[in-house]
Parts: C-alpha cells; sequence; structure tokens
C-alpha cells in the first residue's frame, strides 16, 4: 500500500509512486474503482480541500512523451532519456497545493522502472 503520510512535504524530491503497484491509501474517499462519475462526485459533497492522483498509460512518438490527466488535460514533453522501442510507459501523478491543486508532479515509467520526474505548475 501507498504510505502518502510519510512521503516528504517535499513533493519536487519525492518521485510519485507507481499507484498500479503500490495502490492508494485505504482512507481514500473516492473509490479507483467507481463505476461512474455521478457516483464519484457524490462522494465530494462538501469537500474543501482535493487531492488527485493515479497512473495512466503514455505513449512516446520520436522523442515525445504524451499523456492525458482526467481534470488537467493531455500534455506532451521532450524525454529526457532514451525510452526503448516497444516499452511500455505509464505516467503516475499527484496533485500539489491546497486547498485547491496548483500543479501535478509527474513520474514516468518505462517498463515498470522510474525514469524520471517533472512538475506541471506550481508546488
Amino acid at each position: 500500500m501507498c504510505e502518502c503520510d510519510k512521503q516528504p512535504n517535499n513533493l519536487l524530491a519525492a518521485e510519485v509512486p507507481d499507484f498500479s503497484e503500490a495502490g492508494f491509501t485505504a482512507s481514500s474517499e473516492v473509490s479507483a474503482n467507481a463505476e461512474t462519475f455521478s457516483a464519484a462526485l457524490a462522494t465530494l459533497q462538501g469537500v474543501e480541500a482535493l487531492a488527485i492522483s493515479g497512473c495512466v498509460a503514455a505513449s512516446v512518438s520520436g522523442n515525445q512523451i504524451c499523456f492525458s490527466i482526467p481534470i488537467f488535460g493531455r500534455f506532451c514533453f521532450p524525454s529526457r532519456v532514451k525510452i526503448p522501442a516497444g516499452a511500455k510507459i505509464k505516467a503516475c501523478y499527484r496533485s500539489c497545493g491546497s486547498p485547491i491543486p496548483t500543479g501535478i508532479i509527474v513520474t514516468f515509467y518505462a517498463n515498470d522502472i522510474s525514469v524520471f520526474t517533472i512538475v506541471i505548475g506550481r508546488c
């Protein structure tokens, strides 16, 4: 399980865990398996602060890594490392800022190995 409460407060120094391997904290208010958007939205009634995290598939085209994060949108960045052809790429992310997210920190994984971390927005 993710030990997010034990992560350092300085998000720039910590990579985002691979949630598909580590899972989420048991205290998560919104299930990762919510069947519908409206069901997930119903669990957010009265929320005054929001934290968003997850992992999404990413694709490589030339030297660009592209991915889409729900709510934040689609992003493409030049890869900082050479990604082997046919590698399984994913982007694991966690929002930062409170009470409303002001940015996200993203760690890229190639074949389940962390390759680099970036910050989008302000953390």
